[in-house]
């Protein structure tokens, strides 16, 4: 969870806190659907799947990679993609 990689993109899709309790700090852009959600509505997702563990090198490179395969998006755009 405390990947920099993942982090660096969460602070790319935020921004602050507009119409929400003082207490909001930031509210981070889903890119599917481009609405705003707060920080426990979204998840770092990857753009190409990691497949599975049956090639561990691929899975493990695919894992721990550069923001350009990371995306934020909300827990119902992640659930539809991964379905």
């Amino acid at each position: 969870m405390r990947y920099p990689v993942k982090q660096d993109v969460l602070v790319e899709a935020r921004r602050p806190a507009q119409g929400r309790s003082k207490q909001t700090k930031w509210e981070y852009q889903c890119e599917s659907c481009k609405e705003w959600f707060l920080g426990k509505e979204v998840q770092v997702d990857h753009i190409e799947e990691c497949g599975n563990m049956d090639d561990m090198n691929r899975f493990i490179g695919t894992l721990f990679c550069e923001s350009d395969n990371l995306r934020v998006v909300c827990l119902g755009c992640h659930r539809v993609k991964t379905s």
